[in-house]
């Protein structure tokens, strides 16, 4: 096996009890590959004391330095091969009544007017605690907005929620009626655009002139009846000038 830095050798043993262990207890869920965005790994680790320095190029080289691979790094997904990916989901478990999750400020009024829906091919991560559901909606947010789920009641309607680990839950979508969140509040109104004021009328006996069509009217005047003249009879014409000054 290969002789890692100490500071590399700590993060694969961090890492190696992530992916194949506890990945619930980092607020992450394994897809059915066992992978996990590199940017989602990055933003637990950064949430976790000792572990903010954590880089993209440190992941790397564990996935490039060790013999045989304990890590597969692929484009933006990151893996543990040995001893395995963490089987953690458990459908059919009955959730508490109450879920939370924690969703960015911009997210606020389209949860509120319509429900929580997952971006394609991913799922809603809910958390049996308020404290856990902002500490993960801090990844995204400084000041996320708390959503409390009425997550039994939503189950009895036969709206799956599958158990991850110990602490979360997941979940393709929640309808607003099992929702309970705080009014938005009101979007200030746009100022609307002044209207240009309309020209000044003109005095009677004052001629008002196109300025732009009378220019070009005086310039073709002038340039009519020219025709361009060939350079090389312009040259012929200039030198002949100098032969009589001399």
């Amino acid at each position: 096996m290969t002789r890692l830095p100490r500071q590399l050798e700590d993060l694969a043993k961090v890492l190696t009890y992530l992916f194949c262990h506890r990945p619930d207890e980092f607020g992450l869920v394994l897809d059915p590959e066992g992978f996990v965005p590199v940017k989602q790994l990055l933003q637990a680790l950064a949430a976790e004391p000792g572990w903010g320095h954590a880089r993209r190029h440190h992941l790397e080289q564990l996935a490039g330095l060790l013999h045989p691979p304990r890590f597969e790094l692929v484009e933006d997904r990151i893996r543990c091969l040995t001893p395995g990916p963490a089987q953690l989901r458990q459908p059919g478990e009955e959730p508490p009544a109450l879920l939370y999750i924690a969703i960015p400020v911009k997210a606020h009024e389209p949860v509120f007017a319509g429900g929580l829906k997952a971006p394609r091919g991913q799922e809603l991560i809910l958390a049996d605690t308020e404290e856990l559901a902002l500490k993960l909606g801090r990844r995204r947010s400084p000041e996320p907005i708390l959503v409390t789920v009425q997550a039994q009641a939503a189950g009895r309607t036969g709206l799956t929620l599958d158990k991850y680990g110990e602490h979360l839950y997941l979940a393709r979508e929640i309808p607003r009626k099992f929702l309970q969140l705080a009014t938005p509040p009101p979007q200030p109104e746009k100022p609307k655009p002044e209207k240009a004021a309309p020209p000044p009328r003109p005095l009677p006996g004052t001629v008002v002139l196109d300025l732009p069509e009378f220019l070009q009217k005086q310039i073709r005047g002038k340039s009519k009846g020219k025709k361009d003249e060939p350079a090389w009879k312009s040259g012929a014409r200039a030198l002949r000038r100098q032969r009589r000054k001399k």
